[in-house]
């Protein structure tokens, strides 16, 4: 066991006593998050495009056109774009005048120079949207785009159950803004066109079906405080992602370093003084402390960030017990398999066909993480997370959803994860006494089987 210590620190000190590992670990996340207020603002504040050109309408139905024409000027554009605005607020749970100015934000956002052009509403379609093509002759005004709306978008003819619409070509490459912009106009100005076709009064229509909700709040046992809804619907990817990345550091930490001392004969030396299950033993144990060392440093600065925000409820003890015990059982079956591989090859380049399997076990909770997240205690999640080696990433999405699973389900989890650890470690342990002292061509899956039988 003294020797096993003494490898594995080695192994820590020389990945996390180096100035890489301590920028990587500290710096950068520290750097990313003064840089997030930066990165807001600066899209908040980022100008479209200053775009000029026309805006063909043929409408078929005689009643919208000039109303298209009012929508689209710089002041109907603001206003629309402000509109938007104050939904997205509401959607955040964003107090009304929180330091935005909805009207400036709009205008420094950047308005397009749009003139409205009114056609024959008996003008062929197809010679129209072919000017949308190709480059523009000197002198004349850039067409952005062609509306066309149905005879029938505003008067429903007697019998007909459904109104017709309006059809919407772009020139390529338009700004995403700008189409939305006129797209909201046309709409807009044909629904206006229904209101007083069908003589209501869109004020009193906006009334009715408008209602002014305030924030959505949670009662908690501290009190009222704003709900942390979005917060909640993160949680399970914060957490699955922090177990991944703590896991894969220390792993492929592990990998680079068995593959270089294998490369560099370093190993028959150490093999000379230490056994190959103490030389592996010692280098998972050392890379686990700095896999350890990474998820503490990332549960503090959380929960330093829940505790000066008051959202201390939103986590349990518990989930942070069972964070370090999934990440355990996850490191103990991704590390052992990369260890493996790290014996049985000779270079990084080698190592990436047998190294794919098990970063593909990585991946599918990552890809699978929103039907997951979003239905806990499906089916699909509930055989996931029972299944090694993705389990304890699976596990950890569930317990940190607003449906945790039942507390038997977490611990036949654990119970199984342990058991795949073991296999994991066995398997590894094969491979590693013999691949260790293996060189020339790289193994395949079905040699690395004859290594385990023979060891």
């Amino acid at each position: 066991m003294n020797r096993i210590f003494r490898i594995a620190a080695r192994e820590f000190a020389a990945t996390a006593i180096t100035k890489g590992f301590i920028i990587g670990a500290l710096v950068v996340p520290a750097v990313f998050a003064a840089c997030i207020p930066l990165i807001v603002l600066l899209t908040m504040q980022a100008r479209a495009p200053v775009v000029e050109g026309t805006v063909a309408v043929i409408d078929r139905s005689g009643a919208v056109g000039e109303r298209v024409s009012v929508r689209l000027t710089p002041e109907g554009i603001a206003e629309a774009r402000g509109e938007d605005l104050a939904a997205l607020m509401s959607q955040l749970n964003l107090p009304e005048g929180a330091g935005i100015d909805r009207g400036q934000m709009a205008a420094q956002a950047g308005l397009p120079s749009l003139t409205v052009e009114h056609l024959d509403p008996q003008a062929s379609e197809d010679p129209e949207r072919d000017r949308l093509r190709g480059e523009t002759g000197e002198g004349e005004v850039r067409r952005l785009a062609l509306a066309i709306i149905a005879p029938d978008a505003v008067v429903k003819p007697e019998g007909q159950e459904k109104y017709g619409a309006f059809e919407l070509y772009t020139r390529t490459r338009l700004d995403d803004r700008i189409v939305a912009d006129i797209r909201r106009a046309v709409s807009t100005s044909v629904r206006e066109a229904r209101y007083e076709a069908a003589g209501f009064d869109r004020a009193v229509i906006e009334a009715l079906t408008s209602v002014d909700a305030p924030r959505t709040r949670e009662v908690t046992e501290a009190g009222v405080r704003d709900s942390t809804t979005e917060l909640n619907s993160f949680l399970p990817f914060i957490f699955m992602f922090l177990l991944i990345m703590c896991v894969m550091v220390g792993g492929q930490y592990l990998l680079t370093t068995t593959i270089e001392e294998k490369s560099s004969r370093v190993v028959e030396v150490l093999l000379s003084a230490v056994s190959p299950m103490q030389l592996m033993t010692g280098k998972i144990l050392g890379q686990m402390a700095v896999g350890l060392c990474l998820l503490g440093i990332y549960n503090a600065l959380g929960l330093a960030a829940l505790i000066a925000f008051g959202l201390t409820d939103v986590i349990s003890p518990m989930t942070i017990v069972y964070l370090f015990v999934f990440f355990l059982l996850a490191y103990f079956m991704m590390a052992s398999l990369l260890a493996a591989v790290g014996s049985a090859v000779n270079d990084l380049r080698e190592a990436q066909s047998l190294s794919t399997p098990v970063m593909i076990a990585v991946f599918i909770p990552y890809i699978l993480w929103l039907p997951i997240s979003r239905d806990p205690n499906s089916v699909l999640a509930t055989v996931l997370s029972l299944v090694p080696p993705i389990s304890p990433f699976v596990m950890m999405m569930r317990v940190t959803s607003t449906e945790p699973p039942p507390v038997w389900q977490i611990w036949a989890a654990i119970g199984i994860g342990a058991l795949g650890s073991y296999v994991c470690v066995w398997f590894a342990a094969k491979v590693f006494r013999v691949g260790l002292l293996m060189y020339g061509k790289p193994p395949n899956f079905v040699t690395l089987l004859k290594w385990v039988r023979m060891a």
